[in-house]
C-alpha cells in the first residue's frame, strides 16, 4: 500500500510541476526554419564495433545483448521543423525498430520526456556504457524496460501510458502501444524464440508521414528497450509559415 501511495505521489508532483517549468519555455515550433519536407534517419546501421570492450567486437554488434547498442537507438536529427502538410520521410535502419506519432504541447522538452522513461543523464551523451543506468543488456536495464510509465508533455497531459508489455498483452509485449491520441504506428519487428537477433535481422523500410495541423509532435520508437531505456525518439515541429 505505502508502495502504491509514493507512485501516485510522484506522478502527482509531476503534473503540478510541469506546468510551471513549461511557462518559461515557450513555444519551441519556431526555434528553427521551417521546410518543406524532411528527412530523418531512424536508428544507425553499424557497419563496425560501437566502441572497445565490453561493446561487442562481433556477432551481434548493436543487438539487445551488445550493452553499447543503445549509442545507435536515436533519430537524426532529433528535431526537424516543416511546413503544414509537408511530410518527414523516415529511413528506418535495420530491424527491431518500429514508430508512433502523438502531438504534444508546443513546450515540451527532450529532458522533460525523458525523465519519465530512464531518469537521469540523456543516453545520448553517455559514453561508458556502465554508466547507463538502463542500459538494456543489463538486469536493471530490462526491470526499467518492462516497468509501467506514464508520459506527459510540457503541460502535463498524459501523453503515453507504456504498460507493464507483461505476456499476454493484445500487442507483442516489446512494444510500447498506446493508442489514445497517436496519429500512427507502423513497423515493430517482434523477434521470437529461434530468431537470430541482429540489427540486420530485417532490412530497413522508407515510411512517410504528412502532417497536416501546426503543432510539435513526440516521434517514437515503439521498440520498449530503445525508447523507455534509450531515449530513442524526436520531435517534429509544424508552422503555417
Amino acid at each position: 500500500m505505502r508502495i502504491r501511495f509514493a507512485v501516485a505521489a510522484t506522478v502527482w508532483v509531476a503534473v503540478v510541476m510541469l506546468p510551471v517549468i513549461a511557462s518559461a519555455q515557450g513555444d519551441l515550433t519556431h526555434d528553427h526554419a521551417a521546410v518543406p519536407n524532411a528527412a530523418v534517419d531512424f536508428g544507425v546501421f553499424p557497419t563496425a564495433p560501437l566502441g572497445p570492450v565490453p561493446c561487442l567486437q562481433a556477432g551481434g554488434i548493436g543487438g539487445p545483448n551488445d550493452p553499447c547498442s543503445y549509442k545507435i537507438h536515436h533519430l537524426t536529427p532529433e528535431e526537424v521543423t516543416i511546413l503544414k502538410g509537408g511530410q518527414v520521410t523516415f529511413q528506418i535502419h535495420g530491424g527491431g525498430h518500429g514508430m508512433a506519432i502523438y502531438e504534444v504541447s508546443k513546450d515540451t522538452t527532450r529532458d522533460e520526456v525523458g525523465q519519465f522513461l530512464c531518469p537521469g543523464t540523456d543516453p545520448s551523451t553517455i559514453g561508458d556504457p556502465d554508466a547507463h543506468p538502463c542500459n538494456g543488456a543489463t538486469s536493471a536495464g530490462m526491470a526499467n524496460a518492462a516497468a509501467n510509465h506514464i508520459v506527459l508533455d510540457g503541460h502535463g497531459d498524459v501523453v503515453i501510458v507504456s504498460g507493464t508489455g507483461g505476456v499476454g498483452v493484445v500487442h507483442p509485449n516489446n512494444r510500447v502501444w498506446y493508442e489514445p491520441g497517436r496519429l500512427m504506428s507502423a513497423g515493430g519487428h517482434q523477434f521470437l524464440p529461434g530468431d537470430t537477433v541482429t540489427p540486420t535481422a530485417l532490412p530497413g523500410q522508407l515510411i512517410t508521414y504528412a502532417f497536416l495541423k501546426t503543432g510539435r509532435y513526440l516521434v517514437i520508437c515503439i521498440n520498449r528497450s530503445h525508447f523507455l531505456n534509450d531515449w530513442m525518439f524526436g520531435f517534429v515541429n509544424v508552422t503555417g509559415q
